[in-house]
């Protein structure tokens, strides 16, 4: 499957609007209220501010990552971080995702943001994505409880060369992902109920 470069870059900004439209909504509820209130916000009110603000900071750092432009100057230690906060505010906190990596180099921030994007989004309830970074690069993600089914099967309509008919910008991670490394880099992808494994190389 190919995508024109201009049809690539609106997928890729539906997407990140997507992600970041909830929480700017609602930062955007809570200031409409702030003058009726004096200027006090109710405990609740502040604890939506909070989250919403932590989201979109966390979002934000995490794509500019993965789709921008420069990743060299990030260090290792700033990179698990900024994974580890993007994968926080996805999950939650009773089905939370976590991630390793044996390998943070700046020279594959971006292939692993993506990895791990595409790890996120099959698991319905947590999950811990684990990257190996060698001669080939191995995402497999596990869960106690079953990975989306649908959304893998659409992982491997893309691979497969198709184009989702649905929703594709939800799947913009392994899109880029493959205009990023090139059709020379083969991806392959094997699944079961609970597990889920992408080799790249």
């Amino acid at each position: 499957m190919e995508n024109a470069k201009t049809e690539l870059a609106e997928l890729v900004c539906t997407r990140i609007s997507h992600d970041l439209i909830g929480n700017i909504g609602a930062l955007n509820n809570i200031l409409e209220i702030l003058p009726e209130a004096n200027g006090v916000l109710e405990e609740s009110d502040l604890s939506v501010l909070e989250t919403a603000a932590q989201t979109l900071s966390a979002r934000q750092q995490f794509f500019r990552v993965a789709f921008g432009q420069e990743t060299t100057a990030i260090t290792p230690d700033k990179l698990q971080q900024i994974c580890q906060d993007y994968l926080h505010v996805t999950g939650n906190r009773t089905y939370p995702l976590d991630f390793e990596c044996n390998n943070m180099a700046p020279a594959v921030a971006k292939i692993l943001c993506l990895c791990l994007m595409i790890g996120a989004e099959v698991c319905l309830r947590g999950g811990h994505i684990k990257v190996q970074v060698g001669q080939k690069i191995t995402v497999t993600t596990t869960s106690q409880t079953p990975l989306s089914a649908p959304k893998i099967a659409v992982y491997e309509q893309i691979l497969a060369g198709k184009t989702p008919t649905e929703n594709t910008a939800q799947f913009v991670q392994l899109i880029y992902l493959q205009a990023l490394l090139g059709g020379d880099v083969p991806l392959k992808l094997s699944a079961t109920e609970n597990e889920m494994t992408l080799i790249i190389g």
